[in-house]
């Protein structure tokens, strides 16, 4: 496996900024490069591992894309806290999601060689 990196999506999917597609096409681009990516979901990026998302005409569906990339080895964890604040419970989250925590991350942080936020 070559590099480390996690990425930290802040931005709820679908914005005009796309911050959360730009961050999802990173992380499947680094896959295929072999690096090991993790993925936190935070404040309202949360709503990008919620299921069954309206995708506005002309926008890439990001619930299939994560989910692919989930499939390929991309780890993903959701912050709690942020999961709460959006009202999403386990049931409304795309399969493969942990819950997480500054605590998760911090320990993903200190693994990675790289960690970028969208």
């Amino acid at each position: 496996m070559g590099k480390r990196l996690v990425i930290i999506i802040q931005n709820a999917p679908y914005r005009d900024d796309n911050k959360a597609w730009h961050a999802l096409r990173f992380a499947g681009a680094c896959l295929a490069q072999d690096m090991a990516v993790r993925v936190h979901l935070l404040d309202d990026g949360a709503e990008v591992g919620r299921r069954g998302h309206t995708v506005p005409e002309g926008k890439v569906d990001l619930e299939k894309l994560l989910t692919e990339l989930i499939e390929c080895g991309l780890e993903v964890s959701a912050c709690g806290m942020a999961l709460d604040d959006c009202a999403i419970c386990a049931e409304d989250m795309i399969p493969g999601i942990e819950r997480g925590s500054m605590k998760l991350l911090a320990g993903w942080i200190a693994e990675s060689d790289l960690a970028l936020t969208f």
